[in-house]
């Protein structure tokens, strides 16, 4: 037995059983196996007397089919150990968390709530998943102190990838167990943890909801189609990509008639209470089971016709689907020609005196009076508020920010005007001589009428934004700039355009190189951005390419090389912090790193056969290297098969779907560090600096390679033969492939021998100067500018 009263005042949690293995329940299951805890999935027992567990194990072996994945790697799925309600609720009292997630009904809720009671001891945190029934009322029944280890903790589906937590303490319960499940949420886990009060729906399902249901009048009476409202409520104003509509098919339409009908009774002095009664329309949809994606129909439907897959949108008035129509605007396209953020072209499009205007007026008085009125109900916080909403439902601009972008003095005006309430909250604001709610470094509380800090992203967090915000730049230029995180360590931020590494960020890292010698004991490179990188600015090599300035495609290819072998060459250590896509040239960056601290949604890849290329950044050198640094772990050592696999990793142009699989497919070393908190990312890199630093960090020595030659290359020459008369290549695909070939076996070398890096580099240069002489490499790239696809020629 576990020495409770010493887990209970730490609460470290290692293990977890989680309750339910529907389709949240699995979910949850799967992401707590990523972040490496021992996890029991239990569900009601079967009818099968020889499968007691049917019910669970076969949610277990369904996770490694889902798409996206809720696991990082396949394997990870045998990892959860499935059981029963009926024969293992004994297992409760050896973990240290238990996780509740079944069916949203309060009586199944409550009476499993009573067994985990009677399953669990003091050292046990447990915590409820649910969307909105109050956590109060599901412990109702039990003890005091089985209370005051409950609460809520709302994940957001599906939950590897939705980065929301909402964490719901009751009254009863104890803050040092809110206090370990926030930290152990944010940490262990990687969420964005928002604490709420355990209200109807909570902050963002609440907010969320009405600002859709706000929506829907402006479809079902006709005034728009669905295109246009989606135009008009996505990343153009600040909302998601998938907008109003098609945010909708994907969450279910029965699942938000469902939320709404729950929310009516339960709000009743909600000043805005009717808006949640939604329209007939939703109505005769879930009748008439066009509840979105899952049912291959809701807003939107896909359809095959004579020029393949279409989406087709509603009709209101018929019911029936038709071809989408592309949305036409002029004032949109004026405020597009301007340019500038999401908060500027809201600003611009809600002065229109047309149909947007008036559109984008209602629903957005609609959204920031709601918001400002439910504080203190829902959370004392509007920043908490905020990211509850740009991290459960990816939008761009929380309410509170998006006011600020619009200007909050003028806005209160023209919702005067317009015959809109405004919060006195918000007057006593402007009264006060503030005319923001964010304000450099402080964010205004409307409950206690004061500015306060604001808190950062997760406890600790260094971000390039708050860095800025300090007056922490060094220097900087259009590409990239070097920021001080203190303590001796420096940061480089790229600031390009998706943040590709063109000719000007490589010589802005080379500049940052000289000044961290002189005035830094450490280097981090990484930025906020969602993407670490889309790889080397092939705009920049296409353009040159046409004009015929290959001097300078050549020198760029030296320069791109020199750069990345620099990072591992630096009297101090370099640590790259990498998330999301992180493609081509950006891997080779990582590459030669000192140290890597990768998300755990790092997607990797060196993907520039797409695009008529090889890695010649020294991506195939890289690659190379760590294929041979296995063979000595085997005791044949034969080279063949692993550079084989480095051949078919670069020759498919794969991309990892997570940072596990970035490991296993040799993008990162064992000895680098994963993540899973986007927002600890740069926190964690820095102290990884430190370490080095301090532990005396020197340079390693440029390293040999060995080359295994001409019978190798004819090996791998086979294998793209065999390939290409079965259809699976095309002919450009052949050639560029066997530049990877040569490169990887040094091709014409009678026999294996070791050469030092600069022999490979010169090969890669070589090859990249051929291709990008070749118009069928200058089609691929040209096609991939234009289209985002790769062109198979």
């Amino acid at each position: 037995m576990r020495n409770g009263s010493r887990v209970k005042e730490h609460y470290r949690i290692g293990s977890v059983a989680v309750l339910g293995s529907g389709v949240m329940g699995s979910q949850i299951a799967a992401h707590c196996v990523n972040a490496g805890l021992d996890v029991l999935l239990l569900d009601l027992k079967s009818d099968d007397p020889t499968r007691p567990d049917k019910i669970a194990e076969e949610s277990v072996k369904k996770l490694k089919t889902m798409r996206p994945s809720p696991l990082a790697l396949p394997e990870y799925a045998d990892r959860i150990s499935a059981g029963n309600f009926e024969d293992d609720m004994g297992w409760l009292w050896e973990v240290d968390w238990v996780c509740e997630a079944v069916i949203e009904k309060m009586d199944v809720k409550r009476g499993l709530m009573k067994q985990i009671e009677e399953a669990t001891g003091p050292h046990t945190v447990v915590t409820s998943n649910t969307s909105g029934l109050p956590i109060s009322e599901i412990a109702e029944g039990c003890s005091d102190e089985f209370r005051s280890r409950l609460l809520g903790a709302h994940f957001f589906n599906p939950p590897r990838y939705m980065h929301l937590l909402e964490l719901i303490p009751t009254g009863q319960t104890d803050p040092d167990v809110t206090k370990a499940m926030h930290r152990f949420c944010e940490v262990i886990l990687g969420k964005g943890v928002v604490r709420c009060n355990d209200t109807p729906n909570f902050i963002a399902n609440r907010v969320g909801i009405f600002s859709m249901a706000s929506i829907f009048p402006w479809f079902f009476s006709g005034r728009l189609r669905a295109e246009e409202i989606d135009l008009l409520t996505g990343t153009l104003t600040g909302y998601s990509r998938p907008a109003t509509f098609r945010t909708s098919d994907i969450v279910g339409i029965d699942v938000l008639a469902h939320v709404a009908d729950n929310l009516w009774p339960a709000i009743p002095d909600d000043e805005r209470r009717e808006v949640f009664r939604l329209p007939e329309g939703v109505k005769d949809m879930v009748n008439d089971g066009l509840i979105g994606n899952k049912a291959n129909g809701g807003f939107y439907k896909k359809v095959w016709t004579d020029k393949g897959k279409e989406f087709h949108v509603l009709n209101p008035e018929t019911m029936d689907y038709e071809p989408q129509k592309t949305p036409r605007f002029d004032v949109v396209d004026q405020a597009k020609k301007q340019g500038g953020t999401a908060g500027e072209r809201l600003k611009f499009l809600l002065d229109d005196d047309g149909q947007v205007g008036s559109f984008l007026r209602e629903i957005t008085w609609d959204l920031l009076l709601y918001a400002a009125n439910r504080i203190p109900e829902i959370t004392p916080s509007i920043s908490s508020l905020d990211r509850a909403m740009c991290r459960g439902f990816n939008w761009e601009l929380g309410p509170f920010e998006r006011w600020d972008a619009i200007g909050v003095e003028a806005s209160v005006e023209k919702m005067k005007a317009d015959g809109r309430s405004v919060p006195e909250s918000v007057l006593k604001m402007l009264e006060a001589g503030r005319n923001r709610f964010y304000e450099g470094g402080s964010v205004w509380n409307l409950v206690k009428g004061e500015a306060e800090p604001v808190e950062p992203p997760a406890a600790g967090a260094i971000t390039a934004a708050i860095l800025k915000r300090e007056s922490s730049e060094v220097w900087s230029n259009d590409h990239a700039a070097l920021l001080d995180m203190g303590d001796g360590v420096a940061q480089f931020e790229f600031r390009t355009r998706q943040n590709t590494l063109g000719f000007g960020l490589i010589d802005a890292m080379q500049e940052a190189f000289g000044r961290t010698r002189d005035s830094f004991e450490a280097l981090v490179i990484g930025h906020d951005g969602e993407n670490f990188s889309y790889g080397a600015n092939l705009a920049e090599v296409l353009k040159a390419a046409k004009e015929g300035n290959f001097n300078l495609i050549d020198n760029g290819v030296k320069e791109f090389q020199q750069t990345a072998v620099d990072l591992r060459r630096q009297p101090y250590p370099v640590v790259a912090a990498v998330a999301g896509r992180t493609l081509g040239g950006a891997v080779e960056f990582m590459m030669h790193a000192d140290h890597v601290v990768a998300h755990h949604e790092l997607y990797a890849g060196l993907v520039e056969l797409g695009v008529g290329l090889i890695p010649g950044g020294g991506g195939t050198k890289e690659l190379l290297r760590r294929s041979l640094a296995m063979v000595n772990r085997e005791e044949e050592g034969d080279p063949l098969p692993w550079i084989r696999s480095a051949f078919k990793t670069i020759g498919l142009a794969k991309v990892s779907e997570s940072a596990p699989m970035a490991r296993k497919m040799l993008f990162l070393r064992e000895s680098d560090t994963i993540v899973m908190n986007r927002d600890l990312l740069l926190k964690s890199a820095k102290n990884r600096a430190l370490l080095m630093s301090d532990s005396g960090y020197v340079p390693p020595p440029d390293p040999m390679i060995r080359l295994s030659g001409r019978t190798a290359f004819s090996a791998l020459k086979l294998s793209l033969l065999m390939m290409k008369e079965a259809g699976q290549i095309t002919g450009w695909d052949e050639v560029l492939a066997t530049h990877v070939a040569r490169i990887l076996t040094g091709g014409a070398l009678s026999e294996p021998q070791d050469v030092p890096e600069t022999y490979v580099l010169k090969l890669e240069r070589e090859a990249l100067g051929e291709l990008v002489r070749e118009k069928k490499s200058l089609a691929r790239m040209e096609q991939m500018l234009k289209t985002g696809n790769p062109l198979r020629n």
